[in-house]
């Protein structure tokens, strides 16, 4: 995992215990368990999974080529009135 990508995760795992600890609901159901006699020790563990987007080559053409249609394709787009050949 590059260094960015690190740095990332790490601010993404600050901010998750940030949140918890400032947590009204979290804090008021610590202090009732206090409250009843127990050490109470909130310990949670989180996995971050992500994966990498694809990149896409700005280059690229997306055309496709009217040979790739199949017969569907093109029954569908004649339903539409969408001519693809002068003879249809």
């Amino acid at each position: 995992m590059d260094e960015e990508i690190q740095k990332l995760v790490k601010k993404l795992g600050e901010a998750i215990n940030d949140s918890i600890n400032e947590s009204p609901s979290v804090n008021a159901a610590l202090d009732q368990l206090r409250r009843a006699g127990h050490e109470a020790f909130l310990v949670l563990e989180a996995t971050i999974a992500f994966k990498d987007k694809p990149q896409e080559d700005p280059n690229s053409n997306h055309e496709i080529s009217l040979d790739e249609l199949s017969k569907e394709d093109r029954q569908f787009l004649r339903s539409l009135n969408i001519r693809l050949d002068p003879e249809e």
